[in-house]
């Protein structure tokens, strides 16, 4: 077992003005890690040494911007006796140098991609930030595709999604705050948003919720979404993520608060409502015609991938009088053999669909999708062929299936499928007044559901008559234009 004064994290120390023994504790503190390189340069008229984390930084400007400036000065120079100012005014950098005395942030600095300069007769440390590293360009999101609109997607660099949002929202005004999270992964989070055009009271309660985050580990915004909702035990999100730069900006243009995280190509918009999750940013790059008929399919989608199979166990169970009768006729042939209630057809064939669901996305990519198809049709006409399922059923869970995949957010569509099983129990033992009131009390439980201080079925509960324009419906853009231009002639 280990003792507790090798289980300890070293303690901090005092900066010194001797290179050598500074360099010597920050070894110790990374536990004569390999990719901790150092560099010391002595036999000059001020020695020097400096360190970095091999694959955080640029080798190749430490060797152009910072080394052979400082040598080819210091051997030019007549001077017997120069200064650190001297000294730190000769590299040939463009972030800025600052002078840092806490041991604490120049470990920070150093895991974030920064040097760190030891100057002799000097007892602080230069911090040079120059952090670059390995990461993916620029492609097309893989998660939210879509027919028309920009190809480019977020990457895990903060500083590549900064810049694919100044493209796209070219005004000063644009702002971002960094906060660290984590104690052990010290986790870097931006904030973003438009200053002048965002809400404050959302704006407030984003800083203070990342603020009070008390974690050890972050690794996705996912596990920030967790952290920071207000609500823990409902299904519905109540933020949005999104790797779409199109996206991000529209919603920092209308006022919103993104959260962004080193790491991730996801990103957060607070608020969310409900509407909010039937609405693509392709809906903006279509007619407004057409745009309508999309949003229409996916409220129809979502409800039928929550729904269908509740309401087919409710009906066969318990109101056969509501179906015609040649189709019950038809179902009651079909369902002839059959050793299972509507119930249990129905669940099992859920629970098939959903491993298979699941075993597609976690097998290899060549063959993940042809697995989950050839099952599905494979273990479908194996149980209607054994009798173990009746046709109809196979039906219902397909289109079940196809709905849930209509929804432009993923945790939405989440949302339906755990709400589904939730239907599908409630149907099974108390029909369709069971489901009403499911119903019934799933949206009471919406209207009780804010977003950073935003109503949930915002604009509908409460009722806000402009927001309703891009709710269920998307009025054409020329309507707002002209109304912009009349406001400005009345006035």
């Amino acid at each position: 077992m280990r003792s507790s004064e090798q289980s300890a994290a070293p303690q901090p120390f005092v900066i010194s003005n001797v290179p050598s023994q500074n360099i010597e504790e920050l070894k110790l503190r990374m536990g004569n890690s390999p990719d901790f390189v150092t560099k010391q340069v002595t036999d000059y008229p001020l020695d020097f040494s400096l360190c970095f984390i091999d694959g955080l930084v640029d080798k190749a400007s430490i060797e152009e911007s910072i080394l052979r400036p400082l040598l080819t000065w210091m051997k030019e120079s007549e001077l017997e006796e120069l200064s650190p100012v001297d000294l730190i005014n000769r590299i040939e950098v463009f972030s800025p140098i600052s002078s840092v005395t806490d041991s604490e942030k120049v470990m920070n600095e150093l895991l974030h991609g920064a040097i760190i300069l030891f100057v002799e007769n000097y007892s602080n440390s230069f911090v040079i930030p120059m952090p670059q590293w390995q990461g993916r360009n620029v492609e097309e999101p893989k998660a939210q595709t879509l027919v028309t609109g920009p190809r480019e997607g977020f990457v895990e660099t903060l500083s590549i999604n900064t810049s694919l949002m100044r493209r796209r929202i070219a005004n000063p005004n644009l702002r971002f705050e960094k906060y660290t999270i984590g104690r052990i992964t010290k986790t870097e989070i931006l904030i973003s948003y438009l200053d002048g055009t965002v809400d404050q009271a959302v704006l407030e309660q984003v800083r203070l919720r990342i603020q009070n985050i008390e974690t050890n580990k972050v690794f996705d915004v996912g596990m920030i979404e967790e952290l920071i909702e207000k609500k823990k035990y409902s299904p519905f999100p109540t933020l949005h993520s999104s790797e779409r730069p199109d996206t991000v900006c529209a919603a920092i243009a209308e006022g919103k608060v993104v959260i962004m995280m080193e790491g991730t190509p996801f990103m957060l918009i607070a608020p969310a409502t409900f509407f909010s999750f039937f609405q693509a940013s392709e809906d903006y790059y279509h007619r407004f015609d057409l745009a309508i008929l999309i949003r229409f399919i996916r409220f129809t989608a979502f409800f039928i991938s929550m729904l269908l199979p509740a309401l087919y166990v409710a009906v066969t169970t318990f109101h056969q009088e509501l179906i015609q009768t040649n189709l019950l006729i038809s179902l009651a042939a079909q369902r002839e053999g059959v050793p299972f209630p509507s119930f249990a057809e129905a669940l099992v064939m859920e629970v098939i669909f959903e491993i298979l669901r699941e075993a597609g996305i976690r097998m290899p990519r060549p063959i993940g999708p042809a697995v989950s198809i050839v099952g599905a049709i494979v273990i479908g006409e194996a149980a209607v062929a054994a009798g173990l399922v009746s046709p109809v059923i196979v039906i219902v869970v397909s289109l079940t299936a196809i709905s849930s995949f209509v929804a432009p957010y993923y945790a939405f569509s989440g949302t339906a499928r755990l709400l589904r099983f939730f239907a599908l129990f409630i149907a099974a033992f108390t029909g369709m007044f069971g489901l009403f009131i499911f119903l019934i009390a799933l949206i009471i439980h919406m209207a009780s559901l804010n977003s950073f201080g935003r109503s949930y079925l915002t604009p509908l509960s409460p009722m806000h008559m402009k927001g309703l324009k891009d709710s269920f419906i998307r009025l054409p853009v020329w309507i707002h234009q002209w109304k912009l231009l009349n406001k400005g002639g009345k006035q």
